[in-house]
């Protein structure tokens, strides 16, 4: 059974979406090449979509309701797995590294990391 992580981030005040999204989607670059075989099997990113550059393009609630700027699923084989990443990011070259970076784009304060529990999934019947 795999190890589902979800990811609650926000951008720091004053960077864009357009730039939080691009430094983010090379921060996953170096944090692949850093985590090697260790890296999850999939680590999906939704970004919230922002047409005017600053309010969610929001269907039902409010702009509230919507003040992270994206949703991140890492997929690990199990636990064990999750384990082995977290021990490689944390060796203190990289999670020093992890930490500078994320001081470009990524509100640390804000949001948080869950493990995520039974997936249940309704198809379109044909």
């Amino acid at each position: 059974m795999t190890f589902n992580i979800l990811i609650v981030g926000h951008r720091l005040p004053g960077v864009s979406p357009t730039q939080f999204k691009q430094y983010y989607e090379r921060h996953m670059s170096h944090i692949q090449e850093m985590a090697g075989a260790h890296f999850p099997v999939s680590h999906t990113r939704r970004y919230v979509q922002r047409s005017d550059g600053q309010n969610a393009n929001v269907l039902l609630g409010s702009q509230a309701n919507f003040d992270y700027d994206v949703l991140a699923e890492m997929v690990f084989e199990d636990e064990e797995a999750w384990k082995g990443f977290c021990e490689v990011l944390g060796q203190e070259r990289n999670a020093k590294w992890i930490e500078e970076d994320e001081k470009n784009f990524y509100d640390r304060s804000r949001g948080g990391v869950v493990v995520l529990g039974e997936v249940e999934v309704t198809e379109r019947k044909v």
